[in-house]
């Protein structure tokens, strides 16, 4: 099967008829809208296929209906569900730009040092949290931001970490 990304976040009900908030993780969800059927990870790591039955935008708000959840209440167990894409279904990226699947084993590095290795990704309020791993085994969260992260390489691998301080 072909790779996964995770493109969105499913949110909390809304409306009486089952419809989710849909939370995409770029500016452009048009990609949203051409997807029938997608995979839904839970927190747990258990993935579950689901069809979409409905699309729509609400304002800037996106909104989807997947089959067989037909209330809030019902609604309500997808909350907090990583939206899983194969990659040809995923939002065209511009330049510069990177799905997150992408920097998982990339490593940190500071001028020239390599300072530890991303090994998970958050869905934070303002940006992707990666989760690093240091060379002594110790976990931190790096927001990806341009305040911390530089050039990024994904032939060689390597994230650029502006701010080798925020690993203290």
């Amino acid at each position: 099967m072909e790779e996964l990304l995770w493109t969105a976040t499913v949110k909390n009900p809304f409306g009486i008829h089952g419809e989710v908030k849909i939370h995409p993780h770029n500016d452009d969800c048009s990609y949203l809208k051409k997807l029938k059927v997608v995979v839904l990870r839970a927190k747990d790591g258990t993935e579950q296929q689901f069809t979409v039955q409905s699309f729509r935008m609400l304002g800037s708000q996106p909104l989807m209906k997947f089959e067989g959840f037909d209330s809030p209440e019902e609604a309500k167990a997808l909350n907090g569900r990583h939206l899983m894409v194969q990659r040809k279904w995923a939002a065209p990226l511009k330049k510069g730009q990177y799905y997150v699947a992408d920097l998982i084993g990339c490593m940190l590095v500071h001028e020239g040092e390599t300072l530890a290795e991303v090994v998970n990704s958050v869905d934070g309020a303002q940006a992707v949290l990666l989760e690093v791993r240091n060379t002594e085994g110790l976990s931190f969260m790096v927001p990806y931001l341009k305040e911390y992260i530089g050039d990024v390489d994904l032939k060689e691998r390597t994230i650029e970490l502006k701010t080798p301080w925020i690993l203290a």
